[in-house]
């Protein structure tokens, strides 16, 4: 159980940071020079993330782990 915990972190550390890189990428990329889109993307890119997480937490939490 430790040890999943220990990898689901590191995965989940590793994959917001990708993330993240993604998102600014897109917003240099592609956003135009407005606030209005900034004040869009930032809130709706900075929820996107918690899906995969939430999926990577209960994996860390589940206990169908053969010992």
């Amino acid at each position: 159980m430790q040890s999943r915990k220990i990898i689901g972190l590191l995965v989940l550390i590793a994959l917001l940071a990708l993330y993240c890189g993604i998102c600014v990428f897109i917003a240099v990329q592609f956003l135009p020079d407005s606030k209005l889109a900034e004040l869009i993307f930032y809130p709706v890119a900075g929820v996107i993330w918690i899906f995969p997480a939430m999926k990577i937490i209960r994996w860390m939490q589940s206990t169908s782990e053969v010992e």
